[in-house]
């Protein structure tokens, strides 16, 4: 069977095997009629109909299905600014690029080894950088309702704002001698 240079959605073959109006393709009916990979989609989603309703109707519900199931939809922007959801890839990328300079610093290997090391760190470094460039833009795009957030937050609890006003003297403090010895130092 060869592929299909426009592959049927599997919704919208489940929606033609059960007589329904497809969802993404409105021609997908006649595209499943004339491709044969596309066809065999909309026969296995018949065959799969087919066997769901021949089961009976008093099966009981599968105890905590709901976690176990994949997830459906995209993450929320919420979601997907939380750092719970990225703290183990962002941990894992962070050990796997140190591992990687202690193995490229490592004196005992020789230089192709170094040569070939250097080259396999060059991934994740510039997975790093394309993660940065477009974090870059979300951060310019979600800066001005953040900051008006925290000045609402601010505003309604006084005294989490006058707490944080006074946490900024010490830094202000603190960068001023930084900058000082800065200067001194030229």
């Amino acid at each position: 069977m060869s592929e299909c240079p426009r592959p049927l959605d599997p919704i919208d073959a489940e929606a033609i095997a059960s007589g329904a109006e497809p969802l993404f393709s409105a021609d997908a009916a006649a595209h499943a009629a004339s491709c044969a990979a596309c066809g065999a989609a909309v026969e296995d989603a018949a065959r799969l109909l087919a066997v769901l309703e021949s089961l009976p109707a008093d099966v009981g519900a599968i105890p905590d299905l709901a976690p176990r199931v994949s997830r459906l939809r995209a993450f929320s922007r919420r979601e997907r600014r939380t750092y719970a959801l990225w703290r183990t890839p962002v941990l894992l990328t962070g050990a796997l690029t140190a591992g990687g300079l202690a193995l490229v610093v490592a004196p005992s290997l020789t230089g192709s080894d170094q040569a070939g090391l250097s080259a396999a760190l060059l991934v994740p470094t510039l997975a790093f950088f394309r993660a940065v460039a477009r974090f870059l833009p979300e951060l310019v795009r979600f800066a001005p309702g953040g900051l008006e957030a925290l000045s609402e937050a601010l505003h309604v609890e006084r005294g989490l704002g006058l707490a944080s006003l006074l946490l900024l003297l010490p830094a202000g403090f603190g960068l001023r001698r930084v900058v000082v010895r800065a200067r001194s130092r030229r």
